[in-house]
Order: structure tokens, then C-alpha cells, then sequence
């Protein structure tokens, strides 16, 4: 920025004194300061040494003499100057070389503070301010710039804090921990939930976003079904990729947590990224509604299959599993080729019982482990494949009935499990699922962990070869402990009668699961021993006792005993003993005050002066 391109000067090429002063002319130009100075020093010397030399081998006259010391004279001279000229170019190039830096620093120190600002990282906005002020504090502008941007970040500050005490008050255990001088971490501390306009926009947002993905699948169904009909690889391809996008959104492993009466685990070991299995889950104000599909064939036309089993399951998820069966095969069958077929199995599993409805598609039997036997049962599904025919009669459709006692597991498979082939060709078969299921079930308990078990024996079996097929399992296991429990239920009295409850709290056991009932009337409990504790902490506030009502509320809080009103007691022991300290300060300032005009009365305004320089030393805390 200061200097030229610099080119090599050659030293050896300078002879003469005016071609040496030129090449120093070109250091300068170049800001190339240490060679211009050494330059500099080198010609004098070597004018002093060609002097000398002069001097000893002349046979001049002194005239002559005197006028050759005399040009060597305004050579140094000239030499010197330079030299001069050298140090102050070089201080003025230094000079703007560090306001230049200093210039783009500034502005980048302006916009990182600006963008933490506007991150609202405002602490860090205020500790690069700082260090920055610290390293320039001579600067004028620095000092401007600090005094602005300092008033600034502290507002953003201010407001993020009075922001962090309102949603700190707002959250009891929070308070009480402030209250007692616990550390809280930011992040503890509870975001404020999106609401007014931002939240309603937020919201709609997210339903648009839904309904596009809604409107482009429906979009990609309809293209891929016109793909698939065009005999031509090309778009044949271009119907897989397409599929691929929709079948990357199905679920692959499927776990309900907050089911009630059951425990859920399935997964699909695909074979293809298209999957020719599927399974599902969606539930509605009566019940549950689960299903298992495998469609015939491999890749797109099967993909198609299931992604419009899929869509069509998911639409009538409020209809009776009678209805949905009708639905799904009549509008399978128009939709699809001669030939597409689905089959699978619909469960209709009922929220308030152990009663299950279900319809077979002409698929693989199920089996049920029975806790009680230890036993598995198979049972044959029946009935015809998705998309076989159109259903004229609805009562055509068969349901059967399936009870569940606790800890029974429902199993249903796709045909990708019992069709796998072994090393030597034979099949995984039926017998051999049933035998394994059996062995598994009577020693564990976990859903995912006899999934897991049945795939290492099937894996085993294969030899480590790759699966031909979608190979999937979908299983059920009722669970008492994930019973609501209702009105009249023995456990209900049983726990009224031993815990005394009154009839409001026991009204709050009334629609948790077994599991969730010790929680919950842990919880109630607590409540009951923290108004006993507020009863405590009242006493001690209406009848003056604060220090203890402060050591009280601290050592309760600290116990886990959370409440407003034991946070507004320990608040009012603070305010108290914060008074208290007030007042006690002022007096021992008044009492100062006295003594110190006493001294002032009698003249002694050394002591005065030294006492009163003392008592600011110390802001008043002497």
C-alpha cells in the first residue's frame, strides 16, 4: 500500500557515488528502509576508506589534497542528510502503516460488536468492547466509540436480564434457588413459549409447510402410477427415484411410547431403498389402529403399492377397521394394475380393554406368546389380498377377536422373514419363526431386545448373506401397568384407604397408567408436606421470628420443597434482614458522625480528615 513492486537493485553495479545515491533514491522509493540505511553507511565508508587510501599514495599538492577532503566532506554531508531523510520517511511510513491497521481493525471490531449485539450476545459484545478500549484507551475516537457502544450493550443487557428475573420469578424452583444464592445456568432457565402474532405465524407456517408436503407426495403418487404404466426403463428409473423421496419419509422402525394398555416395536430390514413392506400406527378418540402390509414383488411397482396403502391408511384413521378394509381394497384395486396385490393385517385395538379387532389379507399367520402358558399360538389370518377385487358387500369382510392378558406379545411378519433362504436353499420357514419366537418370549420381556435376537438367528441362518427380500416384524405386548386406571378400580381404594386421601386428590390418580401412579401420588404427597410447611413458615412470619423463618425457608427450599409462598416468606426474611442491616449501618454512621463533630469542635481536623478519608475508603463499611 506504501511502497512500489519492488525489483532488485544490484550493489555491485554501483562505482560511482551518484549511481550509489540513486540506488539508495530507489530502497527509499521501495520503503525497503534497512537496505536504503545500509546503503548509506557502506558509501561513506567507502568514500572514507578511498580517502585515506588518497591521502597515503598521493603525491598532490595540498591544494589538490585539501580540495579532495573537502568534496568528501559534501559527499558525508550529502550521506548524512539522506540518512536523516531515510528515519523520518520511514517514521511517517510506520506512522500510516499502523493507522491503516489500526482503521481496519476498528471497523472489524465495529461489526463483530454490532453482530453479537444483534445476536443478542451482548456479554461478549461487552468483553471485546473492553479489550478493545483497553489496548486503545489513548485514542480519542476509541474512547467515544466505547463510551456509545458501552451505553448501548448495557440497555441490551438490562433488558436481557430483567427478561431472565421475569421468567425466573415466573418459575418457582428457579426462585427459590436464587433466593438461597444457588448458580443458575441461562440455560435452565425456561423460554418463554411463542405466542400472540409471531406464534400464529409461526404456526400457520408449519401447517403450510405440511400441506405442501401433503400436496407434492400426492403429486410424486400420481406421476410415479403414470411412469409405471410407460413401458421404458427410462421411466421406469425416473419413477424409482421419484418413489425413492417418498419411501425415505415411511417409517422404518416404529415405537409408540404412550400407548395405552400396550408396548409397540416393529422394524423393516430393507432390502431396497424402495421398500415393498410397510407398517403404521394412528389412533383416534376409541382406539388404536395398526397395520402390516407386503407388497407383491420387488421395487417400483411394489413401492407404489405401499406408498398408497400408506396414504389411504392414514385418511381413514377415524373409521372403523370394517370401513377402512372396504376403503382400502376397493380404492387399491381401481388404482391399481391386475396382478397388485397387498397383502397384510388391520388391528383394531381398543383404548379402554384388552380387546382386539382385527382382518386378515390373505396374509403370513400371527402368533401369540401367552405369558401365562408360556406358549406361542398361531393363528391364520384368512381373508383375501388388498387390491384383488372390488368388495360389493361390506359384510363380506370377516373380523375376528383377539384378547390380550398382561404380558401377552402379539407377532405378525412379513413374508421376507420366513422365505429368506439358507446356504444350502432350504427356507427360514413358519415352524422355525414359531420355534424361535417361543424360546425368545419365555426368557425376555423387551420388545426391541426379541426383535433384535430373532434377526441375529435369522442372520445366522442366511450364513451373512444379503436379504432378497424386505424382511419385517411387528409386535404387541399388553401391559396392565400401562392401564388407565378409572373411577371404582380396586387399586384407587386400596390407595385412598392406606395413604388417606381425600376425594379430589384421589380424583387425580383417575386416568394415569398403573406405571405412572406411584409418581403421581409421590407428587401429592409432597404437596400435603408442603403446606405443612407453608403452616410452619406462617407462624414464624406472623409471630416476628424472622432470622429463623430465613434459616427455616433456606433449609426447606434446600430439601426440595418448591412453593411461591415459601419463596414470598423467604423473600420477606431478606427484605427484613436487609432492613435491619440498613438501620444498623446508619446508626453506626450517626454514632461516627457525633464523635467526629466533637473532634471538629475542638479543633483536631487532622483526625477528621483522616477518619472521614477512611470511612470513603471503605464506602461506609467501617
Amino acid at each position: 500500500m506504501f511502497g512500489f513492486f519492488r525489483k532488485k537493485v544490484n550493489e555491485e553495479s554501483i562505482k560511482a557515488f551518484e549511481s550509489a545515491i540513486k540506488a539508495i533514491e530507489v530502497y527509499i522509493a521501495l520503503s525497503d528502509w534497512k537496505k536504503a540505511k545500509q546503503a548509506s553507511k557502506e558509501i561513506i565508508q567507502k568514500e572514507k576508506k578511498a580517502l585515506e587510501n588518497y591521502i597515503q599514495n598521493t603525491k598532490d599538492n595540498q591544494r589538490t589534497v585539501n580540495k579532495v577532503k573537502k568534496e568528501f566532506e559534501e559527499k558525508e554531508n550529502k550521506v548524512e542528510k539522506l540518512l536523516v531523510k531515510i528515519d523520518l520517511l520511514e517514521k511517517n511510513y510506520e506512522e500510516n502503516i499502523k493507522k491503516e491497521r489500526f482503521k481496519v481493525r476498528f471497523e472489524t471490531i465495529k461489526k463483530e460488536i454490532n453482530n453479537l449485539i444483534g445476536q443478542t450476545r451482548a456479554t461478549e459484545a461487552m468483553s471485546i468492547l473492553t479489550s478493545f478500549y483497553e489496548q486503545n484507551k489513548d485514542e480519542i475516537i476509541v474512547i467515544n466509540f466505547y463510551k456509545k457502544q458501552k451505553a448501548i450493550i448495557q440497555k441490551v443487557i438490562d433488558k436481557k436480564i430483567l427478561k431472565l428475573e421475569d421468567r425466573i420469578k415466573a418459575n418457582a424452583e428457579l426462585e427459590a434457588m436464587s433466593l438461597i444464592g444457588e448458580k443458575i445456568d441461562e440455560k435452565d432457565i425456561p423460554k418463554e413459549e411463542e405466542k400472540g402474532f409471531f406464534g400464529k405465524i409461526i404456526e400457520k407456517l408449519h401447517f403450510q409447510s405440511n400441506l405442501r408436503k401433503r400436496i407434492e407426495e400426492k403429486k410424486l403418487l400420481d406421476e410415479v402410477n403414470i411412469l409405471i404404466e410407460e413401458d421404458s426403463k427410462v421411466k421406469k428409473e425416473l419413477a424409482a427415484k421419484k418413489l425413492e423421496k417418498i419411501h425415505s419419509g415411511l417409517v422404518k422402525e416404529l415405537v409408540y411410547e404412550n400407548m395405552i394398555g400396550y408396548e409397540l416395536y416393529g422394524k423393516i430390514l430393507g432390502a431396497d431403498k424402495i421398500s415393498g413392506d410397510t407398517f403404521g400406527i394412528e389412533e383416534n378418540n376409541e382406539n388404536y389402529l395398526m397395520f402390516l402390509g407386503d407388497a407383491t414383488g420387488h421395487g417400483v411397482k411394489a413401492g407404489f403399492i405401499i406408498s398408497v396403502f400408506n396414504k389411504l391408511f392414514k385418511t381413514l384413521k377415524d373409521k372403523k377397521i370394517t370401513d377402512i378394509y372396504f376403503e382400502i381394497n376397493n380404492q387399491l384395486k381401481q388404482t391399481l394394475e391386475s396382478k397388485n396385490f397387498i397383502t397384510g393385517a388391520l388391528f383394531e385395538i381398543n383404548k379402554q380393554n384388552s380387546s382386539i379387532n382385527y382382518a386378515g389379507m390373505g396374509h403370513e399367520p400371527i402368533f401369540i406368546y401367552r405369558k401365562k402358558t408360556g406358549k406361542v399360538e398361531k393363528k391364520v389370518l384368512g381373508g383375501l389380498a388388498a387390491g384383488i377385487r372390488i368388495i360389493k358387500d361390506i359384510s363380506q369382510i370377516k373380523i375376528k377377536n383377539i384378547d390380550l392378558e398382561d404380558g401377552d406379545i402379539l407377532m405378525i411378519f412379513s413374508d421376507g422373514i420366513v422365505e429368506s433362504k439358507g446356504l444350502n436353499g432350504e427356507l427360514y420357514s413358519i415352524p422355525r419363526l414359531e420355534r424361535t419366537f417361543d424360546i425368545i418370549s419365555r426368557n425376555e420381556t423387551n420388545l426391541r431386545k426379541i426383535y433384535d435376537l430373532i434377526i441375529d438367528d435369522l442372520k445366522l441362518f442366511r450364513g451373512g448373506t444379503k436379504f432378497d427380500d424386505d424382511a419385517s416384524i411387528l409386535m404387541l405386548k399388553r401391559s396392565s401397568e400401562k392401564d388407565l386406571v378409572k373411577k371404582g378400580d380396586e387399586i384407587l381404594e386400596e390407595i385412598r384407604e392406606k395413604e388417606h386421601l381425600k376425594k379430589e386428590e384421589l380424583k387425580r390418580l383417575e386416568g394415569e397408567t398403573r406405571k405412572n401412579l406411584n409418581k403421581k401420588l409421590e407428587a401429592i404427597r409432597k404437596e400435603k408436606e408442603t403446606k405443612r410447611v407453608i403452616t410452619i413458615l406462617e407462624d414464624l412470619y406472623y409471630s416476628g421470628e424472622i432470622l429463623q423463618l430465613k434459616q427455616e425457608a433456606i433449609r426447606y427450599i434446600k430439601e426440595g420443597f418448591i412453593d411461591k409462598k415459601i419463596n414470598f416468606f423467604l423473600k420477606k426474611a431478606i427484605e427484613n434482614e436487609n432492613k435491619y442491616k440498613i438501620d444498623q449501618k446508619n446508626q453506626k454512621m450517626q454514632n461516627k458522625f457525633s464523635v467526629l463533630k466533637g473532634l471538629y469542635d475542638k479543633g483536631d481536623y487532622d483526625t477528621v480528615i483522616k477518619e472521614i478519608e477512611y470511612i470513603i475508603l471503605k464506602d461506609g463499611n467501617f
